[in-house]
């Protein structure tokens, strides 16, 4: 953000970040006294007489009128006592009093008619990050520059900030050097900064059943990664609602919770007041004046993940005959418990052999034989069979590796000795 020079820089940057940080609605300390628009000159409603259809003035500045919905004002205007902040887009429309059609949601800002503006996806997307972002702040050079970058955006041509109907508007406002400035600002940044946007998120460890979970996530505007600041962010599992907290300048928060479950879990992010990258328009009911937007739009937004947490197998190693003659082949079968999921990998099975006393048989040592068995859930499997040909003590060996979901585990046993015929 660009500093601003001279007696008021202090209080205008702390305007400008307050307005960024909470985004919530107009602030009473910085306003000035809200005035009505008056029925003379074709503009519309009155203090006294309010009722939900009416606009009054909320903040901004008063400029000339010129019988146009640009005119009278530069800023916010309010629907009723009560009512939404709107900011009115059609600046060649009538001023003339109307009442508004229910609102409805707008990727794309469509003319109509010689008095309408018209604006494509991405303009439409930037108006709507700076009316939501900015547009329910309370202070004048802030409303008012709103006023102006909308116009800037929706209407085009003549409209920009320096064009030959925008300028003069700015320049009749108490604070013309500002009311530019903060619109530059916010044109500036709506370029980088409006959405659509995106959650990503990465599991920052490897947990077993038992651990936590510790995940990292950030929110980031979609078409280039540069992060959405100062969003709530909960974590949606089988299992309840983690509230991560809201992200910082960085886009990023971190969460650690208890996943009871292992294997594959999936997940939802949902983030919360994320600026809208659509406009809510109103419609007059009088065709000749102007269409508003309501200000201080913001959804939500959803996220998936998926999070791994290893379960702890085990292995218990079996054998069908504790004898067997030589030159046939062996049985064998390990039962696999504890495994999560139906998740498919190879077991090795080594045979170890012979030995000259049962007690001295052991794995590691004397290898002879090599096989794999396919395993996927927990059960029970059998060995690859072998043909041996020498008598003595054997005893098999059997590994399942791990994967995502799942430690390794091992079993030595299932000892059998070979005999003559």
């Amino acid at each position: 953000m660009s500093p601003v020079r001279g007696a008021g820089a202090a209080f205008v940057g702390l305007a400008m970040v307050a307005a960024l940080v909470a985004g919530t609605g107009p602030s009473a300390g910085q306003a000035s006294t809200v005035a009505a628009e008056s029925s003379a000159g074709g503009t519309e409603g009155t203090v006294e007489r309010s009722v939900p259809r009416e606009l009054l003035y909320w903040a901004g500045y008063r400029i000339d009128r010129t019988g146009k919905a640009s005119g009278g004002w530069i800023g916010a205007r309010r629907r009723g006592r009560e009512g939404p902040i709107i900011y009115r887009v059609d600046p060649a429309a009538s001023a003339r009093s109307t009442g508004y059609h229910d609102g409805r949601w707008v990727h794309r800002l469509r003319g109509k008619g010689p008095h309408r503006s018209g604006a494509g996806r991405k303009a439409t997307s930037r108006a709507a990050w700076i009316v939501s972002k900015y547009g329910t702040y309370r202070y004048d050079v802030q409303s008012a520059a709103v006023d102006a970058a909308l116009l800037h955006l929706l209407a085009r041509h003549r409209w920009t900030l320096r064009g030959a109907l925008g300028a003069p508007r700015i320049r009749q406002s108490d604070e013309p050097t500002l009311v530019r400035k903060f619109a530059r600002i916010m044109l500036d940044d709506s370029r980088r900064l409006a959405g659509p946007y995106t959650v990503r998120v990465r599991q920052k460890n490897v947990a077993v059943i038992g651990d936590p979970v510790q995940l990292a996530i950030r929110v980031v505007v979609a078409r280039n990664g540069r992060p959405l600041p100062f969003v709530p962010v909960r974590v949606r599992t089988p299992d309840g609602t983690t509230d991560a907290g809201t992200t910082g300048e960085d886009g990023r928060v971190g969460v650690t919770y208890e996943e009871p479950v292992a294997g594959a879990t999936s997940i939802e992010i949902r983030v919360a007041r994320v600026p809208e990258t659509r406009l809510r328009v109103l419609a007059p009911r009088r065709k000749s004046a102007s269409r508003v937007v309501i200000a201080g739009q913001k959804g939500p937004l959803t996220g998936h993940g998926v999070v791994y947490v290893k379960a702890r197998p085990r292995v218990a190693v079996t054998t069908d005959e504790w004898r067997i003659r030589k030159g046939t082949r062996s049985k064998g079968r390990f039962r696999l418990v504890d495994s999560a999921e139906a998740w498919p990998r190879s077991a090795t099975v080594t045979l170890h052999g012979p030995f000259t006393h049962r007690d001295n048989a052991r794995c590691g040592v004397r290898t002879i034989r090599t096989g794999q068995t396919r395993v996927t859930a927990a059960g029970y499997y059998a060995q690859p069979r072998f043909t041996l040909h020498k008598q003595g003590y054997y005893v098999s060996n059997v590994l399942v590796p791990g994967n995502r979901v799942n430690l390794s585990a091992s079993d030595c046993g299932g000892k059998f000795r070979v005999v003559a015929d």
